[in-house]
């Protein structure tokens, strides 16, 4: 699976910062990925606002730390994102929805792609079979291990999609919607954007004037993001029944992924919404006064 390079942009790391030198350069330890989401204005076609999404669980082991947000610089090199409103959206409703969003402002040095929300698979997509189980997937997020020196090194894991589940699944956070991926999760995958690639099938002339078909892939869709590995302790492997335990337990190779939808319902919470309208309403009012000031030189 050939992974376009715009999307390797969509991501950028979290972690405790430790350290600043002269310049202003921070560094530290990087724990999480979080990607970044594009939503269009309702009134102002040119007017993108910007999510930084990641887990919910990392954003709480981040309070009261010195928490930043390393991302790619256009003008090589890494930056922090420094634009931001230092206040965690959870979904608003769903406890168990292990996400959580902030705000991002206006930073012309990063060098970042956003997901559209046109990309986002939706309940309906998975009952009309857009996507289905056995599409593929992957995830793009922090490998701790080599997280990169003078720039971000995204990694790349794949698999497929392994249960759309009918019913709510036991996490951490209790019994929630999520979907399953046979996908192996690592230390740092969390807060990963979860790709699919949905399966078209081709229609095929063969010589002798018979037709067939075959399959292939189609386009890149958000299935939602990474929250984790599903891990038990080992004492239980063999058990009906199990408990999490993320630092002592045994990967099963299943990756847990919280909807795209999950994320859609938190950007559009009422406080949200009215956040971005009143944003909105500022920029109407310095253009209504910009055409003002014109007007006085005619």
């Amino acid at each position: 699976m050939r992974i376009p390079g715009k999307v390797l942009k969509c991501v950028a790391f979290i972690g405790e910062a430790t350290y600043q030198d002269n310049d202003g350069k921070i560094s530290g330890d990087l724990h999480a990925t979080g990607f970044f989401v594009h939503m269009p204005s309702a009134h102002f076609p040119a007017l993108t606002f910007v999510y930084f999404v990641t887990t919910k669980h990392v954003a709480t082991d981040l309070k009261g730390r010195n928490a930043y947000i390393l991302a790619n610089s256009k003008k090589g090199g890494t930056t922090t994102v420094a634009n931001y409103y230092p206040h965690w959206w959870l979904h608003p409703t769903d406890e168990t929805a292990d996400l959580a969003v902030l705000q991002v402002g206006g930073q012309s040095d990063l060098d970042t792609w956003g997901v559209g929300l046109k990309d986002f698979v939706t309940v309906e997509d998975i009952r009309a079979e857009t996507v289905a189980v056995g599409d593929e997937v992957f995830t793009v997020g922090l490998f701790t291990r080599a997280p990169g020196k003078s720039r971000n090194m995204p990694i790349v894991r794949t698999g497929h999609v392994a249960m759309f589940p009918e019913e709510q699944i036991q996490t951490e956070l209790g019994f929630a919607d999520a979907y399953l991926v046979e996908a192996r999760s690592i230390g740092g995958i969390s807060g990963s954007p979860v790709f699919i690639r949905k399966t078209i099938t081709l229609p095929i002339k063969l010589s002798n004037g018979t037709r067939t078909s075959a399959s292939a892939v189609g386009d890149l869709k958000l299935l939602g993001l990474m929250q984790g590995h599903w891990d038990i302790k080992e004492s239980e492997k063999n058990a009906a029944e199990m408990t999490h335990d993320r630092r002592r337990g045994v990967n099963l190779d299943i990756g847990i992924v919280v909807p795209a939808g999950k994320i859609m319902e938190t950007l559009n919470q009422p406080d949200l919404v009215r956040s971005r309208e009143l944003s909105e309403v500022e920029l109407r009012q310095k253009l209504q006064q910009h055409t003002k000031s014109d007007l006085r030189w005619l």
